[in-house]
């Protein structure tokens, strides 16, 4: 998509009164791609990037994406904050005014620099990073695995120009070399906590229970809303507290709100219960993962509407930054509310039989996670793209699931909230504030500046 001509318009729409009480107020700003003119192949900043494809980019992410589907845990998707940063670093003296993500989110060190007045190929420098954290951040990588990471690296190695042992194409993967180095170094010193160990559950009424059919205990991500956010205006944020009183009253807000829950798994058309089976991203051969399967739904979009190699590495970091802290942000507010899950109010007092469409997953209601995890690394990606950029997901077209057509990227992460409610694991009220949380934190991503 990138042609010829003018470089950067910056397009920012400021959101009205959001529905959410943070601690930073936030302002929403749309960055799209531009075009460029000139540039020199000798100079740092040359520009060149944004002339390259990003093709490089996309097929590395849907390699990783292929190992989460045959292995979910191979890797924790809060990750992709690295990759993503990563990726970015390794092109970004390619792109004419590019700067660094370092000093602009909390505790990222300085990157290695390229050498001035010298060639590179930013094709190399990113194929060269990318491989690298492929191979560091991935867990237990099987033969199969690691034979495709070869495989992948060697072929763009193999068609970019200057070839193989020049001087210009061992400096520029000696380069992104060193940025997937310095990058998994800087993750090592990530204070974000997957283990729910020492965890004790809060009992009382209305708070969470394990749900069945397996009665996980404790839920997961327990602390992980005690972890530094990258964006230092996140840090405090939380979302606004749940507004009902807990009440088993058939005539309380709180009884209604969960009897629509009850009442819409009776009323699910094949296109509602379509939309819950789509976004159930877990299970080894099954799903991509949720973290996964948002990346997924980026990579389509950038590879549908053409984008090129500077702003897919600025889409994916903000995409991954966005994962990260929306992570946070979401599951510091669920257990700082610590709702009941409806199959738990349901079975006490609707129904006790009852099952939910889909399984609930084993962590507190409020807000919803798919909403606001989702939402926030897609928003912080539409900052970048455009906010209605659209996108088609054919991500489970293996499962023979028909495509799902998208206006924008936030269409998506609201689709993937509501089906939440399809599958009878969410109240509305915990997708709607789900999403808001996903677009405070997407605006706050996306007001990281990374061009002049």
């Amino acid at each position: 998509m990138t042609n010829t001509n003018t470089l950067k318009q910056i397009r920012a729409i400021c959101l009205l009164a959001l529905p959410i009480f943070f601690i930073i107020s936030c302002s929403k700003t749309e960055l799209k791609q531009e075009n460029l003119t000139t540039y020199s192949e000798s100079k740092a900043n040359s520009g060149k990037a944004e002339r390259d494809k990003a093709d490089v980019a996309h097929d590395w992410y849907l390699l990783q994406y292929h190992i989460l589907l045959e292995r979910n845990s191979a890797f924790n998707g809060t990750y992709y904050a690295y990759i993503g940063v990563g990726l970015f670093e390794s092109v970004r003296p390619g792109i004419r005014g590019g700067q660094s993500f370092y000093g602009k989110i909390r505790n990222m060190p300085k990157m290695p620099e390229p050498e001035n007045n010298q060639g590179y190929n930013y094709v190399i420098c990113a194929n060269a990073a990318m491989a690298d954290m492929t191979r560091l951040f991935f867990n237990n990588l099987t033969d199969a695995n690691k034979k495709a990471i070869d495989d992948l690296e060697a072929k763009y190695n193999s068609m970019e120009t200057p070839g193989m042992g020049s001087t210009v194409f061992e400096r520029s993967r000696t380069y992104g070399k060193a940025i997937a180095q310095a990058v998994f170094n800087w993750y090592k010193t990530d204070d974000l906590i997957t283990s729910s160990a020492g965890y004790i559950v809060p009992k009382g009424p209305g708070l969470w229970e394990p749900t069945p059919p397996a009665f996980v205990s404790p839920p997961v991500n327990a602390f992980a809303g005690k972890a530094t956010t990258m964006v230092a205006s996140l840090n405090d944020a939380i979302s606004k507290p749940f507004p009902y009183a807990y009440s088993e009253d058939p005539g309380s807000d709180f009884y209604k709100m969960v009897k629509q829950v009850y009442d819409q798994g009776k009323i699910n058309t094949p296109e509602q219960k379509q939309t819950a089976l789509h976004w159930i991203d877990q299970g080894n051969g099954v799903g991509y993962t949720p973290p996964g399967h948002d990346f997924y739904i980026l990579t389509q979009c950038m590879q549908q509407n053409g984008f090129s190699l500077d702003v897919a590495a600025e889409a994916y970091a903000k995409a991954g930054i966005g994962e990260r802290d929306g992570t946070i942000v979401t599951f510091r507010s669920k257990y700082k509310n610590n709702l009941v899950r409806p199959i738990t109010y349901i079975r006490k007092l609707i129904e006790p039989a009852w099952n939910s469409f889909i399984i609930t997953p084993p962590h507190p209601e409020y807000p919803a996670a798919h909403a606001g995890v989702t939402g926030s690394a897609l928003v912080s990606a539409a900052t970048v793209l455009g906010e209605n950029v659209p996108v088609v997901d054919k991500s489970y077209a293996f499962r023979g699931f028909p495509d799902k057509h998208f206006t924008s990227l936030l269409a998506a992460a609201k689709d993937a909230g509501i089906s939440r409610n399809y599958g009878g694991i969410h109240y509305i009220i915990s997708i709607d504030v789900g999403i808001e949380v996903a677009e405070h934190v997407g605006m706050e991503v996306g007001k990281i500046k990374v061009r002049d």
